[in-house]
């Protein structure tokens, strides 16, 4: 499994922080998915976006000042679906009390397929997911101290592909990546790996594919929850680019065919 991380929560087991402790509450969480198809639903990648947020204001982004932290994690062969589940499953423990909003795009289909993800025999449920998907189905109720969830397809809309959410809302997409070529280039990394040629695949392009997505879904979850807002078009590539270039260097290192214009 490869792993590209820059920042967790204060006091994780991984990545640095070297801020002071935050109080709880002024983080959110932008989560995203990429699946593939071998037989079996095969996770080709995940996305973890961190933001500090105010408490009860809305805070002004853009691309040039942005900043935040992340985790990608990515296959290196087929068999490690269970092992990124792990992973994501330790992300949503803390999550879930220690961010103040939880962002995703169509949760609920992902939440699906992970909750049926096989485990290791005599290895418990994934408490964290199981969390997390039942608080799905009430968006609008939220337990005291836990995470409230939002779903930037059906809570914000319009609803559809994220590259077209996003657009709706004054954010642009990487064009590399927007309308079906996401999961296209996420089915081809899949079956490079199936006839193990995974050098076939470019990880730069899995992971600037779910990153961005990630962030986006982050952007738009502030924007939903009246903790974010951008003053005009607000470039994806641009915050990327600015903030995050060491996780797709061939990608996001200023190639410029990976640029929106």
């Amino acid at each position: 499994m490869l792993e590209r991380t820059n920042l967790g929560w204060p006091e994780t087991p991984y990545g640095s922080v070297t801020r002071p402790v935050q109080k709880p509450g002024t983080w959110l969480t932008g989560i995203s998915l990429l699946w593939g198809e071998a037989g079996e639903p095969i996770l080709m990648g995940a996305g973890v976006v961190l933001v500090k947020i105010h408490r009860t204001q809305s805070m002004l982004v853009s691309a040039p000042l942005m900043n935040f932290g992340y985790r990608v994690l990515l296959p290196e062969g087929l068999g490690e679906t269970t092992q990124i589940v792990r992973e994501l499953n330790a992300v949503f423990i803390q999550a879930r009390r220690k961010s103040q909003f939880l962002a995703w795009h169509n949760g609920a289909n992902d939440l699906h397929v992970l909750q049926h993800v096989s485990r290791a025999e005599g290895e418990p449920r994934y408490a964290g997911i199981a969390a997390i998907a039942s608080a799905w189905k009430d968006r609008t109720k939220r337990e005291r101290g836990t995470v409230r969830c939002v779903d930037t397809s059906h809570d914000l809309g319009p609803a559809g592909l994220i590259s077209d959410t996003s657009t709706g809302h004054g954010l642009e997409p990487l064009k590399s990546f927007a309308g079906q070529q996401q999961q296209a280039s996420a089915q081809e990394a899949c079956k490079a790996l199936a006839q193990d040629q995974a050098a076939a695949y470019s990880p730069d392009a899995l992971a600037t594919s779910v990153l961005s997505s990630a962030l986006t879904t982050a952007l738009l979850g502030g924007k939903h929850t009246g903790r974010l807002h951008w003053e005009e078009s607000l470039s994806l590539f641009d915050a990327l680019s600015e903030a995050a270039w060491e996780v797709a260097p061939s990608f996001l290192g200023g190639v410029a065919v990976t640029r929106s214009e």
